[in-house]
């Protein structure tokens, strides 16, 4: 069983014909809330019958009784509205044939919530007319979106619908120590209207309570030919039809049948084994995942929604092939058979199909070692933000990193250079204590190190074991732990050296810190540099990877041929 990352999904996809024929002519069934408490704001999904076209009536009749916003074409779904009184308010559901009975839902006291961040945009249905236009919808999705939540083009509201919803899970970390909880994530449809088909759009939504996200730019595809409506730099026509590398009419790479869909993001991977390895990638056993599960698992969790499929980034990796042994591998290396060394360029051309893959797929060696004696590397050229080669290459290290764990965390992390990420997410810092990714040193191989290391590199343990509570009492591991691990979302409190946000009671997440190394967890306003690289860095800020993912290497290529 795969552990799930922080998010569940809380809504599938609504089958429109199917639920109209199930409802019939009914009121709604009210039959559970799944979840009956929380402060305002809180994401609230409904089980019931008959939901097609019914809508949600908060504090049903009470004096204070009115309709809230619910889901696409059903109260599926609401938010608990801002500025309600705590305690209890009954919760209803009507159609036009009746109401249902009600259930009541606890308010409780008020959590710190910010505005809504746009996370990722796709567009939905779109059509071309004849003048050079295009029309559809505008699937946009991201932080802390109410249900009712309005999209607007350019400033200006236009028609919106929630649809989809995943709850974040903070694991016992309360919200107050957060730069900026993530509650929830929620999907809207928003009708764009006419505009310009090649034209570039400033997208923002606004929350119930009026709080408007920061702007995105949105350039809209020129032509049907070149509509890639989810963004992931696999045109519609490729995941729909086929890919032909050649322009023959031959179909060399059948997308479809490999479970690309055209509104869900999708990735393609080559990883070629090297042979003779003494610690090679953990094998699929039965039902018990391997190494490549695992890291596939990661993007199938993240807080990506889809209008019609599954949720997250679908990831397909062939890890069909291998590569022969050789002692070590480097970008920049001699082929050396007297040294056992060679040019990773040379390995790609003979086992990796450069000819029909390139466009499609990323590609990856997990080899032995390599000049220098890294973990790994990207061939990642920051310039264009992308690229579409990488090393996994820690064979040789010692017994402790040699776990499933380090294996998912240092594919992951080299391969999240190849969609453009940074060890410090907006910059190269290596040691973010208030970082909470697998791009950072202070995440990557964690569990290898000694706990010394572990104790001089701190950061929100809750995060990176993805379990409330769970402590490194003197830098020792926690008595248990999985083998996930995650891209940031961005949650953490900014780090600003001497000054009130640097207090060793409050740490990073709420668990106090020694920053300064004295055996107690008392100072404030210490002068100490919390980048934890020896750097002069003065402020240090989280940054949220899933939401810039950047998916162009296979066509950009990086900074190695071919």
């Amino acid at each position: 069983m795969f552990y799930r990352r922080v998010r569940r999904l809380v809504f599938p996809f609504l089958v429109l014909a199917v639920a109209v024929m199930a409802s019939g002519c009914k009121p709604p069934e009210l039959i559970s809330l799944d979840t009956a408490n929380g402060p305002e704001r809180t994401l609230v999904m409904v089980q019931g019958n008959n939901l097609i076209f019914s809508s949600v009536i908060w504090d049903a009749d009470l004096p204070t009784e009115r309709e809230i916003p619910g889901g696409f074409l059903g109260g599926y779904m609401f938010s608990v509205p801002p500025g309600v009184a705590q305690g209890a308010h009954p919760v209803a559901l009507a159609n036009s044939h009746g109401r249902s009975a009600k259930l009541n839902f606890n308010v409780t006291a008020p959590q710190p919530f910010g505005a809504p961040r746009i996370d990722q945009i796709t567009i939905f249905g779109a059509n071309f007319d004849a003048a050079g236009n295009v029309g559809g919808w505008f699937y946009v999705q991201g932080a802390n979106f109410d249900v009712g939540a309005i999209v607007q083009i350019a400033g200006s509201d236009v028609a919106s619908v929630a649809h989809k919803g995943l709850r974040n899970n903070l694991y016992g970390v309360a919200p107050a120590a957060l730069g900026y909880p993530i509650y929830h994530f929620v999907s809207a449809l928003g009708i764009m209207g006419s505009k310009t088909a090649g034209s570039t759009l400033s997208i923002t939504v606004k929350n119930l309570d009026g709080q408007i996200s920061d702007p995105v730019s949105y350039q809209l595809p020129s032509s049907l030919a070149t509509l890639d409506s989810d963004g992931d730099s696999l045109l519609d026509d490729w995941e729909k039809n086929g890919y032909d590398a050649n322009g023959d009419g031959v179909i060399d790479i059948d997308l479809k049948n490999l479970g690309a869909d055209p509104y869900r993001r999708d990735i393609f991977l080559e990883v070629d084994v090297m042979t003779g390895l003494a610690n090679p990638p953990v094998a699929t056993s039965g039902t018990t995942p391997g190494t490549f599960d695992i890291a596939q698992a990661v993007f199938a969790a993240a807080p990506v929604l889809s209008p019609l499929t599954g949720n997250g980034i679908h990831l397909v990796i062939d890890s069909s092939g291998t590569v022969p042994h050789w002692q070590t591998v480097g970008f920049n290396a001699a082929d050396n058979a007297t040294l056992g060394t060679a040019n990773y360029s040379t390995l790609k051309a003979a086992n990796f199909d450069n000819a029909v893959r390139d466009e499609i797929y990323h590609y990856a060696i997990w080899a032995d070692a390599q000049p220098g004696g890294y973990s790994g590397i990207s061939d990642v050229n920051f310039s264009v933000g992308c690229g579409d080669d990488f090393l996994v290459t820690f064979d040789n290290f010692s017994a402790s990193f040699q776990t499933m764990r380090s294996q998912v965390e240092t594919l992951v992390h080299e391969f999240g250079h190849n969609l453009g990420q940074k060890h410090g997410g907006d910059n190269h810092s290596q040691y973010k204590p208030n970082y909470w990714g697998i791009m950072t040193y202070t995440w990557q191989l964690r569990t290898g190190w000694a706990n010394a290391w572990r104790v001089n590199h701190p950061t929100c343990t809750a995060m990176y074991y993805l379990t409330a509570g769970a402590v490194e009492t003197n830098g020792a591991l926690p008595a248990t732990f999985n083998a996930f691990t995650d891209y940031s979302d961005g949650m953490a409190a900014t780090l600003v050296e001497n000054t009130n946000s640097l207090r060793e009671p409050d740490g990073v997440c709420g668990r106090p810190i020694d920053w300064n190394g004295d055996g107690d967890t008392t100072d404030v306003n210490i002068n100490e540099d919390v980048d934890q690289n020896g750097s002069s860095t003065d402020t240090v800020r989280d940054f949220a990877n899933w939401r810039a993912l950047s998916y162009k290497g296979p066509h950009s290529d990086g900074t190695v041929t071919p």
